[in-house]
């Protein structure tokens, strides 16, 4: 089975496109109310959409352009909100294929341009490493300086009295959704993935909802060659 994808504006989403969406996150979060997933929606630009060979849909992850101010320096990059994919279509990369090909192209009009991904699950966090050479936090890695205040700001811009800076950990003050036990639950046979025993290490209560920001810049030599050839039709 196969999924197809497309990116459309928020704003095209029909009625029955949103109730199909929450009907999904229902299926795989706690926590989660139509009002707040609708807030939320309401708040972003884009959205890619993911369906089955029956047109329907089976994955989404929303989009928003961001513009941030570091060290007197305009920063753009979009921000990846509620994201899921049904568990029967889990491995498929069209997700990513969609995203790198439009937000890649949609970048080119600044100097540099970044991917701000919070990851409350392993799965989210384990992308980074599949796709791209470079990117934070990441194991044996110190953050450069410049990426960390930009991290930082990030954080705190979307998310002010939650961010914490020490960690960079977005450690939510009301109840927050959470994946459903046994969804994407860390085993020990995980853990023998460096990548995963180190986002269990800076994120230990990630069950709890609590979001790790991660940072990584898109451009075509930040791409593995693995992921080049997947997804970079130029």
């Amino acid at each position: 089975m196969k999924l197809h994808g497309e990116i459309i504006k928020v704003n095209s989403l029909s009625l029955e496109n949103i109730n199909s969406m929450y009907a999904l996150m229902e299926e795989f979060y706690d926590n989660i109310t139509f009002f707040v997933f609708d807030n939320d929606l309401s708040e972003k630009d884009y959205c890619i959409m993911l369906y089955d060979e029956n047109n329907s849909i089976k994955g989404f992850s929303t989009q928003k352009i961001m513009r941030i101010n570091v060290e007197n320096q305009e920063i753009y990059g979009v921000f990846s909100g509620d994201t899921i994919i049904h568990k029967d279509y889990w491995g498929s990369l069209e997700l990513y294929k969609v995203f790198i090909q439009y937000f890649f192209e949609y970048g080119e009009k600044y100097q540099d341009f970044y991917w701000f991904l919070i990851s409350k699950g392993y799965k989210t966090y384990r992308i980074l490493p599949a796709i791209f050479k470079e990117f934070y936090p990441r194991v044996n890695v110190e953050i450069p300086p410049f990426e960390k205040s930009i991290m930082h700001s990030f954080g705190k811009s979307k998310y002010p009295s939650e961010y914490d800076e020490f960690s960079g950990v977005i450690r939510y003050k009301t109840v927050k959704d959470m994946l459903k036990n046994g969804v994407a639950d860390i085993t020990e046979k995980q853990l023998k993935d460096k990548d995963i025993k180190y986002f269990l290490s800076i994120n230990p209560e990630y069950y709890k909802g609590n979001d790790l920001v991660c940072l990584t810049k898109l451009s075509e030599d930040n791409l593995r060659q693995a992921a080049r050839r997947l997804f970079w039709r130029k």
